[in-house]
């Protein structure tokens, strides 16, 4: 009967320990995507516009942050990519829960401060907004560009363990702004695969998966663009250029510098790649995968504002 009661609270306490450790690195996980998310932003944002070529010609290849660029950016200062996640995240760490509504107001209490580097699509659905149109009705149906995309992520990180609500609130948050069902469909790929990334899915395995969700929504998004002669142009801000050159730099690398480097080095919408490329990467190697030497420089709000975030963001998804 000793040997039974010692070999059973051995057991527990085994499989107490894993349970932590499962915890831990899920909370890293957490962690990462949205400082990953920050850091690929800024690391892209003084050579957004810039073709290949010309980004050799200036760093060689970018691979620290540096200032300048279209919007003259300071060193690790994240641009709208960013400022729109935080608006999604910072409404469902202060709800503890997605309230839609809110979301749209954030945008739109930011879209009143006069950014200068809005998007168009973006800034001609938050005017409607702005003009008291619903939020439910103010996304621009041509809306094709990456705009939903860049700031989609934290959506997966409340609905890591409930893929149908995430699917819903993906498509729902991108239509605020971009309704066409390829941003929509782009946002659902990726929050999809990120949320595969945090449960521990191996990179293929993901990807594979966001596949299959994505074409049971629309068979015909999945055959034209993804795993087909489709060639994504960096130059064109769309949003599946950026689902798939995102998400070719990161099943491409093996550690989180490698992705967000491929990414921002393709040139084009570069912040936006980066930041997409890092919100993936981050959520598989985790905020211990992201260099210090990187996120010290995130500015204006520091790498702890985005930790902090990412942490409660674990707690909230972890209690529902």
């Amino acid at each position: 009967y000793c040997v039974r009661v010692f070999l059973l609270t051995c057991y527990f306490k085994i499989k107490r320990r894993q349970r932590l450790t499962e915890e831990k690195t899920m909370r890293e996980r957490f962690i990462g995507t949205i400082l990953g998310a920050a850091v690929g932003d800024a690391l892209g944002a003084p050579v957004e516009f810039w073709p290949v070529k010309e980004i050799a010609r200036a760093h060689g290849i970018l691979n620290e942050m540096k200032g300048g660029g279209h919007f003259s950016w300071q060193p690790g200062e994240y641009t709208d990519d960013t400022a729109m996640m935080l608006c999604i995240a910072e409404s469902l760490v202060q709800n503890k829960r997605y309230v839609p509504k809110d979301i749209a107001r954030r945008f739109l209490n930011w879209y009143k401060t006069g950014p200068r580097d809005i998007g168009g699509t973006t800034k001609k659905a938050l005017a409607r907004l702005d003009e008291g149109i619903s939020f439910t009705e103010s996304g621009v149906a041509e809306g094709r560009a990456n705009g939903s995309v860049m700031r989609c992520a934290p959506l997966s990180l409340i609905y890591c363990h409930d893929e149908d609500a995430l699917i819903e609130a993906s498509k729902e948050v991108s239509a605020i702004t971009h309704s066409h069902v390829e941003a929509k469909l782009s946002c659902v790929f990726i929050n999809v695969m990120i949320a595969e990334l945090l449960t521990g899915a191996g990179k293929k395995d993901a990807y594979a998966h966001a596949v299959k969700k994505t074409r049971e929504i629309d068979r015909d998004f999945v055959i034209e663009y993804i795993g087909s002669s489709y060639n994504p142009e960096p130059r064109k801000g769309l949003a599946v250029n950026t689902l798939l050159l995102a998400t070719g730099s990161f099943l491409a690398a093996r550690s989180f510098e490698e992705a967000v480097v491929k990414a921002v080095n393709l040139g084009g919408d570069a912040d936006t790649t980066g930041a997409v490329a890092g919100a993936l990467a981050g959520a598989y190697f985790g905020r211990q995968g992201i260099p210090q030497r990187w996120s010290i420089k995130l500015n204006p709000l520091p790498d702890r504002h985005f930790m902090n975030l990412g942490e409660m963001l674990f707690n909230i998804s972890h209690k529902s």
